[in-house]
């Protein structure tokens, strides 16, 4: 899929993992130009490998942990490139190489897994199918640090309180709730809801760093 963008690139990385010779030549044996475009996989190809939709279910739980972990960096305006510790409060067991997996994807120093972990007021955490995610901000920060971000935490959630007062002003506003098409009004309901969303996550950053 990134052929069109870097050839160079996925040329090299097909010969050197051994496609270019586990390959037939019309499916990309020579070179990757000649492979055919990535498909769904089909239920004859699933049941081959033992396959069934279970574990797609387990990959795109994996996945949403790790985006909300990256959400909870980025919560805290923290680099990517910064080593941080996540600690994670599972719902079931999770075997060592998925946890290092996740590790890796979240560019973290560590993911602790501590089932009888109880958080401190304040820290920024995830809810996720495979369990509570959280990141603790000790130490992160110099004592400068500290008071800028708090200092853009809280111009950011004077923004998010303006946005909000606007919405909620059209939508109590009956010359507007009674005269927009449906679907103009939906929208609003929706922005108003978004806005709320945003600003209890920013609420609870400005708790942690507190």
């Amino acid at each position: 899929m990134f052929h069109p963008f870097l050839p160079f690139i996925t040329e090299e990385l097909w010969h050197g993992m051994g496609f270019a010779t586990d390959m037939p030549d019309n499916q990309g044996g020579k070179t990757i130009m000649n492979a055919p475009w990535p498909m769904p996989l089909d239920d004859d190809f699933k049941g081959h490998y033992g396959l069934d939709d279970c574990y797609l279910k387990i990959a795109d739980t994996k996945y949403e942990l790790v985006s909300q972990g990256r959400n909870l960096r980025r919560e805290a305006n923290i680099s990517t490139a910064k080593k941080i510790h996540y600690i994670l409060k599972p719902v079931n067991h999770l075997p060592a190489q998925d946890i290092e997996v996740i590790r890796l994807l979240l560019n973290a120093e560590a993911v602790e897994v501590n089932e009888n972990y109880q958080p401190p007021k304040g820290t920024l955490a995830a809810r996720t199918e495979l369990g509570e995610l959280y990141l603790p901000l000790e130490g992160l920060r110099s004592a400068e640090e500290l008071v800028a971000e708090k200092t853009r935490v809280a111009k950011e959630l004077e923004k998010i309180e303006a946005e909000i007062t606007k919405v909620e002003q059209k939508l109590a506003n009956p010359n507007f709730t009674q005269k927009v098409p449906p679907a103009v009004l939906q929208e609003h309901q929706q922005r108003h809801a978004e806005w709320q969303a945003k600003r209890a996550a920013v609420k609870a950053a400005l708790d942690a760093l507190s």
